[in-house]
């Protein structure tokens, strides 16, 4: 009797952790979780940057681009504790595709994410999909930049603020990188850094740059192509008569942190 006893719970927990298939014979599934081993935002020549801090938006897909299930397709991922945590639990059972981006929000439709360069937020996105299977479950997420910047420096002088008529509003597809829906309006920021959605000028758009003592002046942008992920440098001096801003350097380069988007890294 006591024999029995012992081996009546063992039965009972076998019974638990398997499931009986068509044919009336028992077998047990593991159940492989997706996890995310690292994150980290990358330059334009795929170099590794920074180490990513916030929070991401997880988007998961089947091979034929329909949601990967009902209930974790649409997702996030925190870090905790130095370890990556997926809010929802996706259990790998077949292959898929998964696009993270940044910011997430609760809410979100990653394939039409709503844009507002007012808000001054940096937009990141993985631009190569992550490919998940049974066998291959754990990811290194790499996010880009969506966004170009323009950073402005006077010599001598402190720039207060900075405004140009460009994409204010859109949608972003995070899926192909692209942006949809865009609607003009002049962007302001109190620095001289600018996040615009990539674009080229208008032949008479022109950059307002005003100095700390008040004095503003314009810059024509006219015959550039801003592209996501660079940051396009002028450096200006005032002439003799500081009547006006001279152009004394100008370089593009890759993707420097400023400022106003260092919040998301470690």
């Amino acid at each position: 009797m006591r024999i029995l006893q012992c081996f009546f719970p063992l039965v009972c927990l076998i019974l638990v952790s398997c499931s009986k298939d068509n044919s009336d014979i028992p077998s047990c599934k593991e159940e492989i979780q997706m996890s995310i081993s690292s994150c980290y935002v990358v330059k334009n020549d795929n170099s590794q940057s920074e180490n990513f801090a916030s929070p991401i938006g997880l988007y998961l897909l089947s091979e034929d681009n329909q949601p990967y299930d009902n209930a974790s397709y649409k997702n996030s991922a925190s870090l905790v504790g130095g370890q990556w945590k997926i809010a929802i639990p996706v259990y790998v059972e077949k292959p898929g595709k998964v696009y993270a981006y940044y910011p997430y929000q609760s809410g979100d439709d990653p394939e039409a994410l709503v844009v507002n360069m007012a808000n001054q937020v940096d937009l990141l996105y993985s631009k190569t999909v992550a490919n998940i299977s049974p066998g291959s479950s754990s990811l290194s997420v790499k996010l880009h930049h969506a966004l170009s910047q323009i950073t402005v420096a006077v010599e001598n002088e402190e720039v207060a603020g900075l405004s140009l008529l460009s994409p204010m509003t859109g949608k972003f597809n995070v899926c192909v990188g692209s942006f949809t829906q865009l609607t003009s309006g002049v962007v302001n920021v109190s620095s001289g850094n600018l996040l615009i959605a990539p674009h080229v000028p208008a032949v008479d758009a022109e950059m307002t740059i005003c100095l700390k003592n008040g004095s503003c002046y314009q810059y024509s942008l006219a015959g550039m192509d801003l592209k996501p992920g660079e940051t396009y440098v002028f450096k200006f001096k005032l002439n003799a008569n500081r009547e006006t801003l001279e152009i004394a350097s100008f370089s593009v380069q890759d993707w420097v942190v400023r400022e106003n988007h260092v919040d998301y890294l470690r």
